[in-house]
């Protein structure tokens, strides 16, 4: 069974690389998130040198320096996807999109109910705990200066 393998690795031809890049290209569509792009985009390519290596060199490359080929790169192309892509899509135009609270700073509001240096108030429809360095009562007109995870920072305007 050992001969077996080595006899199928020395026929490695540029359609497995290319049958391989395609499969991992269906496996990227089913949500890889990237992952599979790089080795996939390495294994495409890998069967085009396989291809000029067969038309170039007399017996083509062996499957050694085909391995090793794929393997490079598919390590420089994940990396190349990763600084290309990836990191450009960390970036927002609105960083406090998803982050409720941070959304509220600024935000101008009249007190429905006393609040002594911490408690609950309503913002449409929602409750937040909120905390102040001075005891509030109904009526006072307050603005959010800061925002913790589920807490906001209040004070009284004048």
């Amino acid at each position: 069974m050992e001969n077996e393998m080595w006899a199928w690795l020395e026929q490695l031809s540029m359609w497995h690389w290319f049958i391989l890049g395609l499969v991992l290209l269906m496996g990227e569509a089913f949500g890889a998130a990237g992952f599979l792009l790089g080795a996939a985009m390495a294994a495409l390519l890998t069967g085009v040198l396989v291809w000029l290596a067969a038309a170039v060199v007399e017996g083509g490359m062996d499957w050694q320096g085909q391995i090793l080929s794929w393997t490079v790169l598919a390590i420089v192309c994940s990396l190349w996807y990763w600084k290309k892509f990836r990191a450009s899509a960390q970036e927002s135009e609105r960083p406090e999109l998803n982050q409720r609270s941070q959304q509220l700073i600024g935000r101008k509001l009249t007190l429905s109910q006393d609040v002594d240096f911490s408690g609950r108030i309503q913002i449409g429809d929602t409750f937040w705990k909120v905390k102040s360095d001075q005891s509030l009562h109904v009526g006072d007109k307050v603005e959010v200066v800061a925002a913790d995870v589920s807490t906001l920072t209040i004070v009284k305007l004048d």
